[in-house]
Parts: structure tokens; sequence; C-alpha cells
């Protein structure tokens, strides 16, 4: 198995490629972001701090007329941010999950087979993200599911918004009614 895994650049914040075809037999990597590349992805998502991220990848062949790759995501992480609301930072953990298909380019046609009848689930209309180079960057689906996961303005815990009233501005027949009344 071929992997490659760089140095964050801010071009791309996480790279980490496996082979098509060895992602297709079936893998399980734990990847957990070094504090450069945190700081980096911090940075990239105006965190204040990305104290912790991992990523447990698993890959699968799905079995039907083209070779797929299944891809599934599982994230975990801790964050430091600003209170949406009181600007105060706090910490707080994140999660989120990602499941994905991929199809290498080579492998698309316009062609369509007469397959019968057949029943469709609802993943059967998600469209697989497309391989060009017969790699699969995991680290894009990493960076993707923390996109996901990240809530930009996020609120501490028991804080509430409180919206302030203000005075209703006086209607234009406020006057009149006030003349009315002086006479």
């Amino acid at each position: 198995m071929s992997k490659t895994e760089t140095q964050p650049d801010s071009a791309n914040l996480w790279e980490h490629k496996v082979r098509f075809d060895a992602a297709r037999k079936g893998l399980q990597i734990t990847l957990t972001a070094d504090e450069a590349r945190r700081g980096l992805i911090a940075e990239a998502f105006g965190m204040i701090s990305l104290d912790a991220l991992t990523a447990v990848i698993t890959t699968s062949g799905v079995t039907g007329l083209k070779p797929l790759v299944h891809v599934h995501v599982a994230l975990t992480g801790e964050v430091t941010q600003e209170c949406g609301v009181t600007l105060d930072p706090f910490s707080h953990g994140l999660s989120a999950q990602l499941d994905l298909d991929c199809i290498q380019s080579a492998d698309l046609t316009d062609e369509v087979k007469d397959l019968g009848e057949a029943e469709l689930r609802l993943d059967d209309l998600d469209e697989p993200d497309v391989i060009s180079n017969g790699q699969i960057d995991l680290g894009l689906y990493i960076i993707e599911a923390l996109g996901e996961a990240y809530d930009p303005f996020a609120r501490k815990p028991g804080v509430v918004f409180e919206d302030i009233e203000a005075e209703p501005e006086p209607s234009p027949f406020a006057a009149l009614a006030k003349l009315k009344r002086d006479t």
C-alpha cells in the first residue's frame, strides 16, 4: 500500500492519499493531527485553537456495475472558540460522521444499462466523488467532516441570546391624538 502525507500548507489543510485499489480492498486508518496541522486548520476555520483532532477512516469496496470505494470518516476533536453571543472563549468537543463513495474517472461512462426492475435506496442517488489520479485524498474528507461539525457561532453552555427590545417609534398619528386630547 502506497500512502503519502505532506506537511500542511495553506492550499491543502490535510493531505493523506491512498491508492484506489488498496482502499477498495479495505483499510482502517486512524489519523491524528499534529500541533502544526491543528494550528493551520484552526486559522483557516477562524478558531482560537484546535486542541485535538482525530479521524478514524474505514474504506471498503462496493460491489455493483462500476468499482467504487466507500469511505467512512468518524471524526472527534476539541476546539476553543469565541462564544457567538458573549465573545468569551470556551472549549468544547465536536464529532462528525461522513460517508461517501469514490469512483475512478476511467470507470465513468455515459452508457446506461437496462437492469430491469431494481429497488433504489436513498444512498443510490448520491453521485460518487470522481478520483482522477488513482489516489483518494482522505485528508480532504477529514476537513469536509470538520466543516460539517464546526459551528463558527456556537454558544457557551448556558448562554442565551437576549434580544434588546427597542422602544417602538411613535406613530405619526400619535402627535395628532395628543393634540386632540389637549383641546
